[in-house]
């Protein structure tokens, strides 16, 4: 049967461990420092061991508290972040806290959500941005958005389904296509802006039948989509482009698709959530939202791209 010791004497223990003297920790629990001092004594006696050591003014801890205090910090935090957990999902807090890579919070999901926080008055939403595949496991984030191919994310025990596939495709500015991309040159010879995780530029090539005339030779390598596309936009590139990050430019006229092909992504932007049953109606609203804003989208980008003549492949039908 399980023995419960007195939680008011291990939060006492607690707080000497963490603060290093009595006097901090009453000042933190508020109480006097006679009763931290009473609620050790109790403690040690109850445990049938010393927890602290005691020279002069100094307090430092034994094994045995050392070994005691670790296992109290986890239960402590562990406590802390279930209670705000529970608190949130009761409709007390109706925030929702989504983790997203950088290239999807900040070039699509940033001038979404409005609309959402518009229709659904009372409800906050928390985006963080996060490197790509970043699940930072000991937070408590109610979705996790990530690209990649589907399943190859060590997620633990977090479940993932597919929010969409996106249309890759070259962009430029109109006045690097004049100078650039004429007939008669040679393409391979352009400037390239590349992000370095994610570069599908030879598969674009094979799929549409575009001979660029060799390999790349002047490349300048990024670590995010958004900046190989924000760089184009100054007119000193050409980029591979996401659809879900590109169209707005394309819309304004400030990149232009010079070739007449996209290619559907063999990668996914995948949502992860806990397979829990417990969840807020704000995080239940917000998956709603999100899944039906992402379908309107996607076809407007196909509106969009035919209107321009541009051909949409898809592997699986070559």
């Amino acid at each position: 049967m399980r023995k419960w010791r007195s939680l008011t004497a291990l939060r006492a223990c607690d707080a000497v461990a963490r603060t290093g003297s009595v006097s901090a920790a009453a000042t933190e629990l508020h109480v006097t420092r006679p009763a931290i001092s009473k609620q050790l004594a109790l403690l040690e006696q109850d445990l049938g061991c010393a927890l602290f050591e005691r020279t002069g003014n100094r307090i430092r801890l034994t094994d045995a508290g050392q070994e005691l205090c670790h296992g109290l910090k986890q239960a402590f935090d562990l406590i802390s972040s279930t209670t705000e957990s529970v608190v949130r999902r009761s409709g007390q807090g109706q925030r929702v806290r989504v983790l997203v890579c950088r290239d999807f919070a900040s070039g699509w999901l940033a001038g979404q959500v409005g609309s959402f926080l518009v229709a659904n008055p009372g409800i906050s939403v928390e985006i963080t941005a996060e490197k790509n595949g970043s699940f930072r496991h000991d937070e408590d984030f109610d979705f996790r958005i990530f690209y990649g191919m589907h399943g190859e994310h060590p997620s633990g025990l977090l479940m993932e389904s597919e929010l969409c596939r996106w249309i890759d495709m070259p962009v430029c500015t109109q006045g690097f296509a004049d100078r650039f991309l004429q007939p008669g040159q040679c393409v391979a010879q352009a400037p390239y802006f590349i992000d370095n995780n994610y570069d599908v530029w030879e598969e674009w090539c094979a799929y549409s039948g575009f001979d660029p005339g060799g390999a790349r030779l002047h490349r300048t390598l990024f670590n995010e989509t958004t900046l190989s596309i924000s760089v184009a936009t100054s007119g000193g590139g050409l980029a591979m482009g996401d659809s879900f990050l590109t169209l707005p430019l394309i819309r304004l006229g400030e990149l232009i698709v010079p070739f007449d092909a996209g290619l559907i992504s063999t990668q996914t932007y995948s949502l992860f959530s806990s397979p829990s049953s417990v969840r807020s109606k704000a995080a239940n609203r917000f998956e709603h939202w999100l899944r039906a804003a992402v379908a309107s989208y996607q076809s407007t980008v196909l509106e969009q791209l035919a209107l321009r003549g541009i051909r949409v492949l898809d592997r699986s039908a070559a």
